[in-house]
């Protein structure tokens, strides 16, 4: 079993046996049988079958309004099978040839290569500090709780939540770091967005924040001169002339992401290639909201600490729904 980045394609790839003139697909998802593809093959040539984007149509992404959050990942199991004849005709040659994956929402870059997965050794699903002697650190406010995500013993997507005064956590004989920020003058705002990993990661942005509105409307001239029996007309000038029809607003907010090490780099450009992204907010009410937004920000320089001293990220999101609710 494999647990595989449906966001990079996925061969799934056999040698076609002695007489083998025809290939078939059956694709199971999330316990469903969803896709029967019949394609032609060559014996003794292989047979390639790419079912990532298949199976990322039936993969829906949460998130929760605390840390427990879901594991957004799906079952898929797929069988091959192959036949003397076209279009899957004739006595199936030789046995089912079976697999199971667990999907995800992640990614491989190019220099991964073909085929990206998450190996079962791997315990914490964030990317980590390759400098130092820490290998992996997650960073929150003084007095903050938060999460990280991980997988546990049975290769489930796990997300354990550590409170507001703990500074490591130790899974599966690994350990973390929480390193802890001292935001003094602003208030910090947690961003969470789908990581490379197809986890949901926490990044707090320390200082300044703007919110703005931006609006949009239609608009049409109207005749507002009516006339009267004793053929007189008349004009309301209190009416509107050119009236404003579908106005309607989107919420911004710009977010800077105060000061981080090098290493963070990895996840800044993991968050500008997310797309699943999520704001926590304050309601008018006071109490905090998860709000989807989009990046508005579309380049990402990296910065250095040889080049730029500082390392510190101003990044423009916008909500992902309409002010007004308009949603029928």
């Amino acid at each position: 079993m494999a647990i595989i980045k449906l966001r990079s394609p996925r061969y799934e790839v056999l040698l076609a046996p002695a007489n083998a003139v025809s290939a078939k697909l059956e694709l199971t998802i999330g316990g469903t049988l969803r896709y029967t593809i019949v394609k032609e093959c060559t014996a003794g040539s292989n047979v390639e079958f790419e079912i990532s984007e298949l199976c990322r149509d039936y993969l829906d992404i949460a998130v929760a309004s605390d840390e427990s959050h879901p594991a957004n990942t799906i079952a898929i199991s797929r069988a091959i099978k192959f036949y003397p004849q076209a279009n899957a005709g004739g006595t199936q040659i030789g046995s089912t040839d079976t697999a199971t994956h667990t999907g995800i929402d992640g990614y491989g870059i190019f220099t991964d290569g073909v085929n990206p997965t998450i190996h079962s050794s791997q315990v914490f699903l964030v990317s980590p500090n390759y400098v130092g002697t820490d290998s992996y650190k997650v960073y929150a406010p003084v007095g903050s709780e938060g999460s990280f995500p991980y997988l546990d013993t049975n290769e489930a997507v796990q997300y354990n939540a550590f409170d507001a005064s703990e500074t490591s956590v130790t899974l599966r004989s690994q350990t973390i770091t929480i390193e802890r920020l001292d935001c003094n003058k602003y208030t910090p705002t947690l961003v969470l967005f789908l990581n490379k990993w197809g986890a949901i990661q926490e990044l707090w942005f320390q200082t300044k924040v703007v919110n703005s509105l931006t609006t949009k409307e239609e608009k049409y001239q109207r005749n507002l001169v009516t006339f009267a029996t004793n053929n007189t007309a008349t004009l309301d000038t209190k009416q509107h002339n050119i009236k404003t029809l579908n106005k309607q607003g989107k919420g911004k907010i710009t977010l800077s992401s105060g000061y981080y090490p090098e290493f963070v780099n990895e996840w800044f450009e993991e968050l500008m290639l997310s797309e699943y992204v999520w704001v926590r907010k304050p309601s008018y009410s006071g109490s905090l909201k998860t709000v989807p937004v989009k990046i508005v920000t579309s380049s990402f320089t990296k910065k250095t600490s040889l080049n730029d001293k500082l390392i510190e990220y101003t990044i423009q999101f916008e909500e992902a729904f309409d002010y007004i609710n308009n949603v029928r």
